[in-house]
């Protein structure tokens, strides 16, 4: 039974959902004498909510293109979806009415209504008018292309300031005059090089009265390749999203690019050969485009040739087409095949396109983002897909090249970028001929970095007072009226701490560096290869002459024994002589034995650089010198291509760092409490074989990879010692002895050295190879299953030896401190860093372990001074850390604070107070 309340309701609901369906199969259009339907008013609004995702913009769902009148009348794969003036047979119309409940348009988001159903029907029977001036095809790429920009006439010098002119004129704008010298110092010193100046730099400026004074400084601290270098290296490890630790590195799924990214800053490599190197990459280059191998199941965006795509697009062209990676992007006009496509470029095979982890069936093509710029053959082998690549984003018509990386500049100078965001180049400038003379002008100059940098340092725009950057939900226009106020970034907070005392880090967070100028050999002496002669042969007979001198003690003593039991048997005669007897024969069968001529141990050929477990053992090398004078400082860096000990006197030298990297390869060593004034000895003791890390399962499986000869073995030592008698250098050459398996008490000082060999220096041109990592089993194709070629690492290894010493932040593992300022996490490219205070930070400002270390170190240094000449501390505080003397009342503040007399907590109170005050921590 059904109540009557029920089914009245459902009566109800069923005449409503009958109507509707009328409706909707039925929508009557306005009569054809009605008004006109407005085609930019009407109908363009609804194309643009509805149907141009899919059908325009460059791409045809369905190969439906509504990008122009003429591109819908050719209708799509299924026949004519439109006919003017006929509304009732446009299949258009039952699409979107939702006729047939299986095919309904849009298939996501808000469906049309009765009245717009009807509107469209209205406008095609009135003829489809349509806006000439209207189209949905896929706008012009914006900054694309280059284009040359006349200097307009003007009273302004400066290029910059010429272009900005006109603008000013146009905002009416009086801009104002330029900060004073000591603003622009610190301002400049610390945009180019990333250091406050010193009280004497800064007096020195302030006392030169040359008008070309900025411009002369400009130039002097970017001539400065070591600062330069330190300074940008942060900033292009953002973007290049390298670094010395973290995610990828411990398992070799990822590798440093630090070396060459330091050479090519301290070098000034053009750009676009910067560019050419990381897209078409070397050994030494070859991290950035490879990315992060991840372990385990990864979403398809997120694959080794996707992130190639997603770093190459973002940094070089400014394009983030991460979204399109798993689906056609709803933020911009990017596709998935666009995405896939470049991929495709970086892929050892061909790529099936896959929408939100789900496969397509349908395979990507190579191309470029912009085909206009050039095309890649699909079917070129991946070395020449990556040097056609190379070869189209660093060609001069690339305009974007040029335009991403001068915006970066000015973002990176002023506060904000020409175009912003940062990462969608597509978007207009605020003053399109400023960007499109800096970029040409870059291009002009050889792709020159410093001279664009040099350029903007030296205009008056980059000299004007700071104005504060509106709040991120501000919706008012942005207009240029000088630099914005800036925030020290984490690496400029340290060093200048750092710089207050001299207590700068001694060594670099990683072995990569190279700091020889444009990586060659520094004045310093060069190590030679070495390695050993001997055969292989000598370390088993070696071990077998021990064993027999071992076992002929053993007999002899089993002789004289017998002997002295037959002495006492004589006396009893009988059975107990003829025992006697009997074991004198045996003792003396045991000595004939153990005399018989040692047996040479076969082993196999150099083909098969397999020797037996029982032949393992150990090369030795030995070095004898003698010091005048205890060192004040000593380190020493080694490369060996087999698992090593060392020895100092018969001590044990342990690293200091280790290139996990490269199978622990290389090490650096603090040799100073370990060498003395007189004679010293070193010792490294070298396994004779190298193997593959495994567990047990796998050592069974893999025997060969258990003990295994290198093609190619070797080591390389140096040793910088400074004392007050000057600086003296210890390298592996010919005078060092070397023996195979040798005897006991080889790390002493009696050694008698005669029955050692020389060491052999490798072959011209030859170099070790720790071949352990590429032997079975690979389990994945990664950096951690390479072999190690140790040549390229000599001389950069032997560069952080002969460096140790003010190291900068920006060379540093982040600590918590640096994270807490901002310094990211480079698992991701990041382009811009966040400028806005947050509560972590003022944690660890305020209560931070790391800055409060730091800050009791300088304070220990500084305790001195304070103590002598507590007067002048406050001054040279203040002028290192703001640039200026402090005012009497700050002066007072600072001396009340200091102590009478100074104390420890006293100085560390002041520090702490100062780094602490905007002054401090603001660009202004």
């Amino acid at each position: 039974m059904i109540y009557p309340a029920i089914r009245c309701l459902y009566t109800s609901l069923l005449l409503l959902l009958s109507a509707g369906l009328a409706l909707a199969q039925d929508v009557a259009p306005p009569a054809p004498a009605g008004p006109p339907v407005d085609f930019a008013k009407e109908i363009k609004p609804l194309f643009e909510a509805a149907c141009i995702k899919c059908h325009a913009k460059g791409k045809a769902k369905g190969g439906f293109n509504m990008e122009s009148r003429e591109a819908i009348l050719k209708g799509g794969d299924d026949g004519i979806d439109i006919v003017p003036g006929k509304s009732a047979e446009s299949r258009i119309v039952d699409l979107v009415a939702g006729t047939d409940p299986d095919e309904v348009m849009p298939k996501k988001g808000t469906k049309w209504t009765a009245a717009q159903v009807a509107l469209l029907r209205a406008w095609i029977d009135q003829g489809m008018p349509w806006d000439g001036n209207i189209s949905f095809a896929k706008p012009t790429a914006l900054n694309l292309r280059p284009h040359a920009v006349a200097l307009p006439e003007g009273v302004e010098a400066h290029p910059v300031d010429r272009l900005l002119g006109a603008y000013f004129a146009q905002h009416q704008i009086a801009a104002p005059g330029a900060v004073d010298d000591r603003t622009y110092a610190r301002r400049v010193y610390l945009d180019t090089i990333g250091l406050l100046p010193s009280p004497t730099q800064l007096n020195t400026f302030l006392a030169n009265n040359s008008p070309s004074k900025r411009g002369e400084l400009a130039r002097s601290l970017l001539s400065n390749q070591r600062d330069y270098a330190d300074h940008w290296l942060s900033f292009w490890n953002d973007l290049l999203r390298n670094d010395y630790a973290g995610t990828g590195f411990i398992d070799g799924g990822r590798r440093q690019i630090s070396r060459w990214l330091y050479s090519a800053l301290n070098e000034n490599l053009p750009f676009d050969q910067f560019v050419a190197e990381l897209i078409n990459p070397t050994t030494q280059s070859e991290g950035f485009s490879k990315g992060i191998i991840w372990r385990g199941n990864v979403n398809a965006s997120m694959t080794p040739p996707m992130q190639a795509a997603q770093n190459i697009s973002q940094t070089f062209m400014g394009v983030n087409i991460k979204c399109a990676s798993c689906h056609d992007s709803f933020i911009n006009d990017w596709a998935l095949a666009d995405a896939y496509g470049l991929a495709a470029v970086y892929s050892e095979q061909s790529l099936e396109l896959i929408h939100c982890d789900k496969p397509t069936g349908k395979k990507a093509v190579a191309a470029f983002l912009y085909p206009e710029l050039g095309v890649v053959d699909e079917n070129a082998t991946k070395p020449e897909r990556l040097r056609r690549l190379a070869e189209i984003i660093t060609d001069p018509k690339n305009g974007r090249l040029s335009r991403t990386v001068v915006n970066r500049l000015w973002a990176r100078l002023i506060g904000r970028g020409l175009v912003e965001p940062l990462d969608d180049m597509e978007q207009p400038a605020w003053s399109g001929d400023l960007l499109d003379w800096l970029a040409e002008d870059l291009v002009a100059h050889n792709y020159d970095l410093k001279h664009t940098i040099e350029l903007i340092v030296t205009s008056r725009a980059y000299q004007l007072p700071t104005t504060e950057s509106p709040a991120p939900d501000s919706k008012t226009p942005y207009v240029f009226t000088g630099p914005f106020t800036r925030r020290l970034t984490a690496e400029q907070f340290c060093d200048a701490l750092s710089g207050l005392a001299s207590t700068w880090a001694r060594l670099p967070g990683t072995l990569e560096f190279d700091f020889n100028d444009s990586g060659k050999p520094g004045n310093q002496r060069t190590p030679l290869w070495i390695w050993t002669d001997e055969p292989l042969e000598l370390a088993a007979e070696r071990t077998a002459a021990r064993a027999v001198r071992q076992q002929l003690e053993a007999a002899l003593k089993t002789v004289t024994e017998a002997q002295r039991a037959a002495e006492t048997a004589e006396a009893k005669g009988g059975k107990a002589m003829e025992a006697a007897r009997i074991a004198i024969e045996k003792a003396a069968a045991a000595v004939t034995a153990a005399q018989e001529p040692i047996k040479t141990v076969e082993t196999p050929g150099p083909a098969l650089k397999v020797i037996p477990e029982s032949s393992r053992h150990r090369v030795v090398f030995r070095k004898k010198f003698t010091l005048t004078q205890p060192p004040t400082d000593a380190y020493a860096a080694l490369i060996a291509s087999q698992r090593f000990d060392v020895q100092v006197n018969g001590t044990e030298a342990k690293p200091v760092m280790r290139d996990g990297a490269r199978n622990g390869r290389i090490v650096l060593l603090d040799l100073k409490s370990l060498l003395v004034a007189g004679e010293n000895i070193i010792t490294v003791d070298v396994s004779s074989h190298t193997e593959k890390q495994m567990n047990d399962s796998e050592r069974k499986l893999y025997p060969a990879s258990v003990t295994h000869l290198n093609a190619t073995s070797g080591l390389a030592f140096y040793l910088q010692i400074k004392s007050g008698a000057g600086v003296e250098e210890i390298v592996s050459d010919p005078s060092w002895r070397v023996r195979r398996n040798p005897e006991s008490g080889w790390n002493t000082a009696t050694l008698a050295e005669t029955t050692w060999a020389e060491a052999r220096p490798l072959p011209d041109n030859v170099t070790p190879i720790d071949e352990g990592p590429g032997l079975e089993p690979i389990t994945r194709q990664d950096f951690a299953n390479l072999p190690v070629a140790l040549g390229p690492q000599l001389v950069p290894a032997v560069s952080i030896a002969t460096h140790v010493g003010k190291i900068r932040a920006s060379l540093l593992v982040t600590d918590s401190l640096q994270s807490a300022l901002e310094r990211p996490g480079r698992e991701q490219i990041v382009t811009t860093r966040s400028s806005a205070a947050t509560t972590l930070q003022a944690l660890e400002l305020t209560n931070g372990s790391t800055l409060d270390q730091r800050i009791a170190v300088t304070a220990a240094k500084l305790l001195p001074e304070a103590i002598a000449n507590p007067s002048t501390l406050p001054e040279t505080l203040y002028l290192q850390l703001f640039g200026r003397p402090p005012a009497e009342t700050e002066r007072a503040i600072a001396l009340e604070m200091l102590g009478t007399p100074a104390t420890a907590s006293g100085v560390s109170d002041l520090v702490w107070a100062l780094v602490n005050l905007p002054d401090f921590q603001l660009i202004n």
